[in-house]
């Protein structure tokens, strides 16, 4: 008994102790709770909080937030890569400030589906800042790319105003388009061009499979995502952006002036010395280039607004852009009206909404450019010079006073003269002002894209957000075709003209979460998403096509629309709606121990509706995975510390998929209308009905699969950053039209997946930033190697055949090739007797024939580079941009070989040229035999090439000393030379010139030029 009595008072001074103890420990141990903020005060995740003096914390959060719990009083570290690292003491709700430690941050980089600290990035993402956009005389978000990031290529069809270049990343993966997807503020978009570059905040390129992976089925071609501008926390800030450009063509082509033409027709045998001497004035030698281009104007306006606290932020902004393009006349001109409406408000601690809105309002007007058969651009180098621009009223030549009593139209200038004939050629190529002057086309439109979201955060580190995108588009296309009279066969009596209106509605529903937990060293994050897509388009159109009289009821434009046909016009009245859908699941898992290991799991799902896929292969899968090491996290790399800030080696794969080459319903079985049969007595006679295609229910998505190995470094305080990549893309799974049907069954093939590309190359990015006192500089650059090649085409197939030039296929997409290469004549030399050209005889027959056929280039750069240097000197600041190219060649099809009279680019055709005095040629006589297999042979091949300097700009900050005492904050002054040096051996217009993206790439028939800028610009805040 008394032991255990004994005992029992033991037990109870213990709980005695232990209940005045908890007390004591309770007050030593404190829950912090705060957040991290750069000198913007914008939220920084990844912000690395702990104990002082201890290796165990935790992160910052998507909002900068983070929670850990420390003893009273204790000191805590903050450090981020390219920040001072800040310690502080500990409090229960703390606000810490991060201080920028150089020039280079760690930035935070938009992934799909949330952002990720730069540092822990194991994909290979760039990134194009706002900086690498202002300023400049870009009018497409799309231009910016060029030259600014490693990986990608800007093509330019055309630079006519309102025109919209084509990007591609890491090369050409398909047969039909390689175009990337672009997300805009979380929506998917084909079409940026109504974005003002002056409302983007950042554009990041998802370039290797596993970044791109999470957008599965669309990502197979690389993804641009685009972040608009939002407001930042503090006092309002209003900035109004003027900019106003002087616009000229760069560079014009050598053709034969009034004597050369003489001679070489007179030469050719096109016609004798003497008739064109009786037909020509002998004073006239009209420069085409000098009567067709003119001095154009271009004026940029960008007014915004924003402003925020720490539960909101707004951004406003309106922009109104006029281009009136380098061809005479109002003939090329783009004017684009847009806003930007962006703002998110944290209504509760635990809920946060928002949206972001762009609306773009278009007129468009184009001249034709590109073609063999007639175009404003072709035409001003094959219009003969013996042709005057003008006649005047009272020296009008006979056969144009003749033309016009016949009931011709003859155009007119604006001071009443005119527009000249040629006597000496009737082909498709004419006066360029009448080819400008003779239609009434316009195009207008609207776009209006965004999305409403809204952020819900239950707990601690988990994110669910809920996103509503929506595109609305309209389009209104109306072409007039107005009577002229350009020569004896190019020529129209009476109007002609057709309408068209379309509209385009998308939408799109994703609800995903994101979670970050973090204990001990380990960091894991996950995201959990489903996302639903629907797109509908329907169109009308109407034609109205003259009978004998006009199709409208008068020649004048108050009278250009259908309402006002005519009885006796031919009417056509088309239209369709088509709708398409896809339903989508996806995730992501990532893990970081202690900012040195890193890791990365990603799967999406995507189904597409029937009209894409058959049932049974609707849905894919894309896997992704990549892997990271920080190697200057470990100890053996402590001695190297004091140089290399940071090193990190990454390694990536995934597989993404591709919806470019699905049409509507191509998997399935076509029939149609055969013979007629009489299988009952009498007149009776039944229809027969018959496949035309065959069909084909294993059609499924095309698959690009990828493989990269990266390497990022900073080093000397993170001035210089370095990065290096090495990728291997193989796309299989291509859709491949026109294979050979079994002899029993007959018909037409539907597509199959038969084809395969592969494209592989390395990637640099080197940059380096630092200043000596008032004097800072900086200096990017990067450079991409690429190597491309169709590795599999179906058997059945030999090759597919791609662009024209007149009669004959010039580019072909085949095995062991480039996409779309140049197939061609291996041109030999010119014969000395009789100066004809001469070709290989490559199969060894004696004949030169289609078996002689061979690889002749390819309008596919194998080097990509760009260079940006910039410096800043007490408000004084520079910049200079270049951009270049290696390794592609230019097909140059401006002169058809049918055409003899047309006139000559004087460097490929007149200079050097066979005479009987000049027998040791390297070009043919004038009028040669074979001049069609010379027009397709490597002999009009030329290296394209080439190095372009976009911008040399000079600014000026005005002091604050000076504003001070008004209500401008600052004001910038500056002037450029925008585009004006291009370093090339091409002679055409402009070495980058394409008919097309795909299968057009390198081709030239007179595309038209990036003009060359004179800038001036002011911006101003308030």
């Amino acid at each position: 008994m008394r032991i255990n009595l004994q005992k029992k008072r033991i037990l109870a001074m213990a709980i005695l102790l232990a209940s005045c103890g908890l007390p004591s420990l309770a007050q030593e141990l404190l829950r912090v709770n705060g957040v991290v903020v750069d000198k913007d005060a914008n939220p920084m995740i990844g912000v690395t909080v702990r104990p002082e003096g201890t290796s165990t914390g935790t992160v910052t959060d998507l909002d900068g937030h983070f929670s850990i719990q420390v003893k009273r009083g204790a000191k805590l570290s903050f450090s981020y890569l390219g920040y001072r690292s800040a310690v502080a003491t500990a409090t229960s709700n703390m606000k810490v400030l991060m201080q920028e430690d150089s020039k280079v941050l760690d930035d935070v980089v938009v992934v799909g589906y949330g952002v990720q600290r730069k540092s822990s990035v194991t994909g290979a993402i760039s990134q194009v800042k706002a900086e690498d956009m202002e300023h400049r005389t870009i009018t497409d978000a799309n231009q910016a790319l060029q030259g600014k990031t490693s990986g990608v290529q800007v093509i330019t069809t055309s630079a006519a105003p309102g025109s919209t270049p084509t990007v591609r990343i890491r090369g050409y993966s398909s047969n039909v388009s390689s175009s990337p997807l672009y997300v805009v503020d979380g929506v998917r978009t084909t079409n940026i061009s109504g974005i003002d570059p002056n409302d983007i905040a950042s554009m990041e390129i998802l370039k290797d499979a596993a970044s791109a992976a999470i957008y599965g089925a669309e990502a197979g071609n690389g993804v641009v995502l685009i972040t608009t501008k939002k407001g930042t926390t503090g006092s309002g800030k209003i900035s109004y952006d003027f900019q106003y450009a002087s616009q000229s063509v760069n560079h014009v082509p050598k053709v034969l002036n009034a004597e050369e033409y003489i001679n070489y027709m007179s030469e050719a045998g096109a016609f004798t010395k003497d008739y064109m001497l009786k037909n020509w004035d002998g004073v006239t030698d009209t420069d085409w280039a000098k009567e067709a281009f003119e001095n154009g104007e271009m004026m940029k306006h960008n007014l915004a607004f924003q402003g925020g606290n720490k539960d909101g932020n707004y951004y406003l902004s309106l922009s109104y852009l006029n281009n009136d393009g380098i061809v005479k006349g109002d003939r090329d001109s783009y004017t684009r009206l847009t806003a930007t409406i962006n703002a998110e408000y944290r209504i509760k601690k635990w809920l946060k909404v928002g949206t972001t809105n762009q609306i773009e309002k278009y007129n468009t007007r184009a001249v034709s450019e590109g073609s063999e058969y007639g175009s404003v651009l072709t035409a001003v180098m094959t219009m003969d010079p013996l042709t005057p621009v003008y006649y005047s009223p009272d020296n009008l030549p006979d056969f144009l006073a003749q033309a016009q009593a016949n009931g011709r139209t003859l155009l007119r200038d604006k001071n009443g003269d005119y527009y000249g004939v040629s006597r000496f050629s009737n082909g498709e190529q004419y006066n360029p002002l009448i080819m400008s002057q003779n239609n009434a086309n316009k195009a207008s439109g609207y776009n209006v894209n965004g999305s409403i979201y809204a952020d819900f955060t239950p707990l601690n580190g988990l994110t669910l957000t809920s996103r509503f995108g929506y595109r609305l588009a309209g389009t209104r296309n109306r072409t007039v075709s107005l009577p002229f009279y350009g020569n004896a066969t190019q020529n129209r009596d009476f109007v002609d003209m057709g309408s068209t209106s379309s509209t385009s509605i998308y939408y799109q529903w994703e609800n995903f979460a994101n979670y970050m937990r973090t204990f001990g060293g380990h960091t894991l994050t996950a995201m959990l998403g489903m996302s639903y897509q629907e797109s509908s388009y329907d169109y009308v159109s109407g034609t109205l096509n003259a009978n004998g009289e006009h199709s409208v009821s008068k020649n004048d434009p108050l009278f250009y629309y259908l309402h006002y046909k005519t009885a006796s016009a031919t009417q056509v009245v088309d239209g369709e709606t088509t709708r398409g859908s896809k339903l989508s699941y996806f995730g992501r898992v990532g893990y970081n121990y202690r900012n040195r290991y890193y890791a990365q799991f990603s799967l999406r799902a995507d189904a597409a509706d029937l009209s894409k896929l058959p049932k049974n292969k609707r849905w894919g899968y894309f896997p992704a995975v990549s892997l990271g090491w920080t190697m200057s996290e470990e100890n053996f790399f402590q001695p190297l510390r004091k140089v290399i800030d940071s090193a990190k080696l990454r390694a990536s794969w995934g597989q993404n998929g591709s919806l470019s080459a699905l049409g509507n319903y191509s998997y399935g079985t076509d029939m149609a209308q055969g013979g007629i049969y009489a299988f009952a007595p009498g007149l009776v006679y039944t229809k027969a009905v018959a496949p035309s295609t065959m069909g084909n229910d294993d059609l499924k998505w095309e698959t690009s699969e990828q493989f990269d190995l990266g390497l990022d470094l900073y080093a000397f305080n993170s001035r210089l950053n370095f990065s290096v990549d090495y990728f291997n893309k193989n796309t299989k799974d291509l859709l491949i039209w026109n294979t050979t049907p079994s002899l029993e069954i007959g018909g037409a093939t539907s597509p199959i997946n038969a084809g395969k590309v592969r494209n592989r190359g390395f990637e640099f990015e080197l940059g380096w930033r630092d200043h000596i006192h008032d004097f800072q500089y900086s200096v990017r650059g990067n450079l991409s190697t690429l190597s491309n090649k169709v590795t599999y085409i179906d058997p059945s197939i030999t090759r597919l055949t791609g662009a024209k030039f007149h009669t004959y296929d010039i580019t072909f997409f085949e095995q062991g090739y480039p996409v779309y290469y140049f197939r061609g004549y291996k041109f030999k030399g010119v014969d000395p007797q009789t100066g004809d050209p001469q070709f290989y005889d490559l199969d060894g027959d004696n004949q030169i024939t289609e078996n002689d056929l061979t690889n002749i280039g390819d309008g596919i750069p194998s080097i990509t580079y760009g260079i940006t240097l910039t410096a800043a000197y007490k408000g004084f600041d520079f910049t200079l941009f270049g951009t270049g190219a290696q390794g592609n060649d230019v097909f140059c099809c401006i002169n058809r070989p049918d055409m003899l009279a047309w006139n000559k680019m004087k460097d490929y055709l007149y200079d050097d040229r066979w005479t009987p005095d000049h027998t040791n040629a390297s070009v043919p006589r004038a009028g040669a035999n074979n001049m069609d297999k010379y027009s397709v042979s490597d002999a009009m091949v030329k290296d394209g090439s080439y190095f372009k300097i976009k911008q040399i700009q000079l600014g000026y900050t005005l002091p604050k000393t000076l504003l001070n005492k008004t209500f401008i904050s600052n004001l910038r002054i500056y002037a450029s030379l925008d585009d004006f040096f291009t370093f090339t051996s091409y002679k055409g217009f402009d070495p980058e010139a394409s008919t097309s993206a795909t299968s057009g790439m390198g081709v030239d028939k007179g595309a038209y030029p990036t003009s060359k800028k004179v800038v001036v610009g002011a911006t101003i805040e308030f």
